[in-house]
């Protein structure tokens, strides 16, 4: 299984570098369709945090075209991005865009809806009931916050589109001839996280659940309940993983969950010891993520979040890890 996941890891690697139809939008904002399967593509983006110097654009789009339409899950920061992810489906396929998705509520992840909303016949937007209602919480804040990180410019012509809440724990999504199974992990990452799992594509779609070298984002996470989370997406039969970046399971998943374990041991055998938050960061065993990312800005972020979760779970009497 390592050797055929390895071959399949390379293998995916030159898919990507493969043929990619791309289209630019007026403002200049370009999207390039990498291929993975027959139908099957993943729009390529900054493996980074939302910032000027990436437009936002750091959320890898996947995009499904069937007989039946075009399926998009999470389809970006901006419209001028989802105009651009949406010129490069037109390269692809007449077929109309039916389904867009979105797996929990990130700006980054959901405000290219504003891209889709004017298509006839107008998509199905669809999320779990806990991110749609966030979603109508917090998106004016999450438009004003994401305007203050990229700038006015880059958000021009970007409204809030919501979702309809109709994605739920074990129900089945069908595209066409594809079934994905739906999955919401809450909390995880986000205070809610769906998963759509194609068994017959051995393909997932985990959202903001997995990272490829790079530190993942806690600001709202749980991080027990994000372990949970990983270990049951790593039992299931999947090839490719599209999350925050695309790869396979021991790219993106598995690596993912090495980090959030060594989070928990190390701060919950510092707090079987008696010490304090103080002593986080010498007490997590981080020497193998070191070359990640953001890793000298998030990680501090991290330990601190991770300890005041499993502080509070070990004065309930809880184990730590």
């Amino acid at each position: 299984m390592a050797t055929r996941r390895a071959f399949l890891g390379t293998a995916l690697a030159l898919a990507l570098d493969a043929w990619c139809p791309a289209a630019a939008t007026a403002a200049g904002t370009r999207v390039a369709l990498e291929r993975l399967q027959p139908g099957l593509y993943v729009a390529r983006a900054s493996n980074a945090e939302a910032m000027r110097a990436n437009v936002g654009a750091v959320v890898p789009s996947l995009v499904h075209v069937t007989s039946a339409g075009v399926l998009v899950v999470d389809p970006g920061p901006h419209a001028a991005w989802g105009r651009a992810l949406l010129g490069a489906i037109r390269a692809l396929t007449a077929q109309p865009v039916r389904w867009v998705v979105n797996t929990h509520a990130h700006p980054e992840n959901v405000l290219a809806n504003a891209a889709f909303a004017g298509l006839r016949p107008r998509p199905r937007f669809l999320a779990s009931p806990a991110t749609a209602a966030l979603m109508r919480q917090r998106c004016e804040d999450c438009l004003a916050r994401l305007g203050a990180q990229l700038g006015s410019a880059a958000m021009r012509g970007t409204a809030i589109v919501l979702p309809e809440p109709a994605l739920r724990d074990g129900a089945w999504l069908h595209t066409g001839g594809t079934a994905w199974q739906v999955q919401v992990h809450a909390p995880a990452h986000s205070t809610s996280d769906t998963v759509l799992y194609a068994p017959q594509l051995r393909l997932l779609c985990a959202g903001g659940l997995g990272y490829r070298e790079r530190v993942p984002e806690m600001q709202e996470a749980s991080l027990q309940g994000w372990r949970q989370a990983l270990r049951q997406l790593i039992a299931l039969p999947a090839d490719i993983v599209v999350a925050s970046a695309t790869g396979t399971p021991a790219q993106t998943l598995v690596p993912t969950l090495a980090y959030l374990d060594a989070l928990a041991h190390g701060i919950g055998a510092a707090l079987a010891a008696g010490r304090d938050a103080s002593q986080a960061a010498e007490a997590v065993a981080a020497a193998p993520f070191r070359h990640w990312r953001h890793f000298a800005t998030r990680h501090p972020l991290n330990l601190q979040r991770a300890w005041r979760q499993l502080e509070d779970a070990w004065l309930q009497g809880e184990p730590p890890a």
